[in-house]
């Protein structure tokens, strides 16, 4: 949503904010130009109410950083924010918390262009809980292949290797010396588990299971499930943009920092050039409002 916002501002007392759909990373910059950095869990607008969003960032940990009256800039990139309507949920929802300040609500993959990217064209992707990516021109995003969230989407994501893994689980596919590591890593067992990523929040839910691909990767089965997922990703979404391989392919989130060894393997053997990868774009993002 735009707003009057600068993108670079030389006043104290603002925000920024990174939020996937697990956790929210704040940077909180104080009238001595001191970097607070802070953690609450993810502000998603499908997910989200404002007044949920206000019961978020309630809690006394946060309250005590961040002086809320004071706030004059709130630049805050968030999953799901992709549209107008999504923007101004979670603008209501800030305006609440941060009754005197100008806000700029955006789409998460422009903080992923932003911080990986600068102000250089490149091509941005996000694998965190979930995915996504885009095209950009060093300004803006210019094109977008549709993001389908956990349901219909999330490529190469967390939610995706957390599938991948379930599913080979309990379609019996997994190799038995893995199969017994899952089964004691998980001991509440096959119901247990059906009921927890069929509650609340099923994407982050499944993206969990992600942990168990992530820290197994060395056995052949769970590198069957990370190639898997980034071909699939790489074909679906980062070889449809205009110059794909003539541009940096650069990416932000956990997933692309716990597995870019095998997401850089992946990349190559499609023709593709991997630039930047950061688990946590925040600083890079205050440095882009701040310079």
């Amino acid at each position: 949503m735009k707003t009057d916002v600068n993108v670079n501002v030389v006043n104290k007392n603002f925000l920024v904010v990174d939020s996937g759909s697990t956790k929210a990373d704040w940077a909180y910059i104080n009238e001595n130009s001191e970097v607070i950095y802070l953690t609450t869990p993810g502000l998603n607008p499908y997910f989200h109410t404002p007044q949920k969003t206000k019961e978020i960032l309630s809690q006394e940990e946060f309250s005590k950083a961040v002086p809320k009256d004071k706030i004059e800039n709130v630049f805050f990139y968030g999953a799901g924010c992709s549209d107008a309507e999504f923007c101004a949920t979670m603008e209501a929802g800030l305006r609440l918390v941060f009754p005197n300040a100008k806000l700029s609500v955006e789409h998460d993959l422009l903080g992923a262009a932003r911080s990986t990217c600068g102000r250089v064209p490149g091509i941005a992707g996000i694998l965190g809980t979930g995915s996504n990516s885009c095209l950009y021109d060093g300004k803006k995003v210019i094109d977008n292949i549709t993001a389908l969230a956990h349901v219909l989407g999330d490529d190469g994501g967390g939610v995706h290797l957390g599938k991948l893994l379930l599913q080979a689980y309990f379609y019996r596919e997994l190799p038995q010396d893995i199969n017994s590591i899952f089964e004691t890593t998980y001991p509440e067992g096959k119901r247990a588990i059906i009921h927890r990523i069929y509650g609340e929040n099923q994407n982050v839910r499944i993206a969990e299971f992600a942990q168990f691909v992530i820290q197994n990767k060395s056995h052949a089965s769970m590198q069957s499930i990370i190639t898997e997922a980034f071909t699939i990703f790489t074909k679906r979404h980062l070889m449809k943009y205009e110059g794909w391989n003539k541009v940096p392919i650069n990416f932000v989130g956990s997933v692309a920092d716990s597995l870019k060894v095998e997401l850089k393997n992946i990349l190559e053997n499609h023709g593709l050039n991997l630039g930047r990868i950061i688990r946590r774009p925040i600083e890079s993002l205050v440095e882009f409002h701040q310079y």
